[in-house]
């Protein structure tokens, strides 16, 4: 699915196919149902789905890992198990940026899949593992031609309106994600061709062909319940002044940019065996997320203890404070990317050459020490060298560092060096606007990039974005330069955004190839994991010659955790996920 600064791609997960081959091999055998925080530093991005399994309990219960997964989860802090937890209070956390909407269909903003999961609920849930477990749904079975799934749903969930949740509020669901125009995420479900509901608990998905990762895009954030009453007659402030879910929390208030408030739903009992709190309700009384866009500020008042979690610790901060008093600083490995990326429909950036020499003129080692303090690894590759499909030889083909290449690069394009260092041709200065999400982390990166192509003669024209406000101009197809972050759990985070139909967003580098568009097609139907390995190595070996994309640093997760917070798990989905099992001491 797809991916959010934080892009966040809808689900793809690293062993989707390996779960669907072994679906088909039960072929119509009912099936037991067994994604900032993200990037340290902050940093805007996109979420397509779950990345691949992230566990990383802290302060709290140690998670165990339920049967049924058998993705290499990515190593996560623990700490020794909690006591009973302890029912009530509010727990306080801060944010640097807010979500944009909290309508599921128009958006991949990671932050706002962090509302979503509070609000709402699944048909069946990713557990820590990254294997399925119910929720919404009891239990699910797939035809052997892999055409037709069938979910059979809980009886007792009700929405918080009181409205009783059935087979008509899922078809509902998913036929307005189908049909919502311009949709980000709607491409993730296209296979499914009907939705039926036969009765008040059944719902029947036709796909017109094999889908390898369709349970992954069900399972993700985008795939919550909606109820059909209350979005009809909310109509476009639905997300916005209207929500209603089945989830673990109620909406109380959301006030733009300052707080997002939500209260424990009394009546939740449907969590699922994805939690040890699997009956529900939540422990404490409520979450109240407060927008606090200075770190300076939001480290004091989390360092005081009036912020309980800090979603976004600076990068820079991250050694102090995991060393508090009060403070601790979880870390978790993920499968995360943030690059720079180049518009190839805007000059200059539509001449392959000039993209070339930014990718030689970029120190991505510099980059990681000077913006991100270590936390993180250098990126040459869109995927992280954990992920299943990886091209090996990359780095034969990609733009890594070499000043001097870049330089001669230029050369050969007719650039010459010019005022003040700036190259020019034509009369024209070699200049590339860049536009960036205004965390601390990003702000460093953008520094060090100027400074950077500046040694080639490349002048880097900065300008900072609030994140909901980069996220609405990015879909203007205006950009040129850019950077943002994404999570994902598979390499379908590369159809996510390399797909041409993804075009202005998430595709926001004007890239459109015919005959990627064909592999990363393939890729999704082609039981024959070979060639779907090498459909991906294809399309990496592709963007790393014609470099729409300049991959920077595979951070590190981390979440700023007061001590008095228990039962603390960094989910699959870099959050905790439905906050379920977190208590205050």
């Amino acid at each position: 699915m797809p991916r959010t600064t934080r892009d966040g791609t809808t689900g793809s997960f690293s062993l989707t196919r390996r779960r669907f081959l072994a679906a088909m091999s039960a072929a119509g055998a009912s099936i037991a149902l067994a994604a900032c925080g993200g990037s340290s530093g902050s940093g805007a991005t996109d979420a397509p789905k779950a990345p691949a399994a992230t566990t990383a309990p802290a302060s709290g219960a140690a998670s165990v890992p339920a049967s049924g997964g058998s993705s290499p989860a990515p190593a996560g802090a623990a700490t020794k198990p909690a006591t009973a937890a302890k029912k009530g209070g509010v727990l306080i956390m801060a944010a640097s940026a807010d979500a944009e909407t909290l309508d599921p269909h128009i958006t991949t903003a990671l932050r706002a899949t962090r509302y979503l999961a509070l609000l709402h609920d699944t048909l069946i849930n990713r557990d820590f593992d990254g294997s399925f477990k119910p929720a919404l749904a009891e239990s699910y079975t797939i035809s052997p031609d892999g055409l037709t799934y069938t979910f059979k749903l809980r009886k007792d969930v009700k929405f918080h309106s009181g409205k009783a949740m059935t087979s008509a509020d899922v078809k509902y669901t998913y036929e307005r994600w189908l049909k919502t125009d311009k949709s980000p995420t709607s491409y993730t479900i296209k296979p499914i061709t009907s939705i039926d509901a036969p009765d008040p608990q059944t719902v029947v998905f036709k796909l017109d062909k094999p889908y390898n990762i369709l349970l992954d895009q069900i399972a993700g954030s985008y795939g919550v319940i909606l109820n059909s009453d209350v979005v009809e007659k909310a109509g476009k402030d639905y997300g916005v002044t209207t929500v209603d879910g089945t989830g673990p929390f109620k909406f109380k208030e959301w006030t733009r940019q300052q707080k997002f408030i939500v209260d424990r739903n009394p009546d939740y009992a449907w969590g699922g065996p994805v939690f040890q709190n699997a009956s529900g309700p939540a422990y404490v009384d409520g979450i109240e997320i407060r927008i606090i866009p200075e770190d300076t500020t939001r480290n004091a008042e989390f360092e005081a203890g009036n912020i309980l979690i800090n979603i976004d610790v600076p990068a820079q901060e991250v050694d102090r404070l995991s060393k508090g008093d009060k403070t601790t600083v979880v870390k978790y490995e993920q499968l995360q990317t943030t690059y720079m990326g180049l518009n190839v429909k805007k000059a200059p950036v539509d001449d392959l050459m000039i993209r070339r020499a930014i990718g030689y003129a970029v120190n991505r080692d510099e980059i990681v020490k000077g913006a991100y303090f270590g936390l993180g690894q250098p990126a040459i590759n869109m995927l992280s060298p954990q992920t299943p499909s990886y091209l090996q030889g990359v780095k034969d083909v990609a733009a890594g560092f070499d000043l001097e290449k870049a330089k001669s690069t230029l050369d050969t394009a007719g650039w010459k060096p010019g005022a003040g260092g700036i190259r020019e041709k034509n009369g024209q200065q070699l200049v590339v606007p860049f536009w960036y999400i205004n965390d601390s982390s990003t702000t460093l990166m953008a520094q060090i990039l100027q400074q950077q192509l500046a040694k080639a003669g490349i002048k880097l024209d900065a300008k900072p974005y609030e994140e909901t406000a980069w996220f609405a101009a990015a879909r203007s197809g205006e950009q040129v330069g850019f950077t943002v972050g994404v999570f994902y759990e598979n390499a379908d985070v590369l159809r996510f955004y390399f797909y041409s139909k993804q075009q202005p967003a998430p595709n926001r580098f004007g890239w459109d190839n015919a005959e990627m568009d064909k592999q990363l097609e393939d890729s999704l139907t082609n039981p024959d994991k070979a060639a779907v390995t090498k459909d991906y190595e294809a399309v990496q070996k592709t963007l790393a010659e014609q470099t729409p994309a300049i991959p920077i640093i595979h951070a590190q997760g981390t979440i700023g955790v007061n001590k008095k917070v228990q039962g603390v798990k960094v989910h699959p989905s870099r959050w905790l996920y439905r906050a379920l099992d977190v208590s205050l001491a």
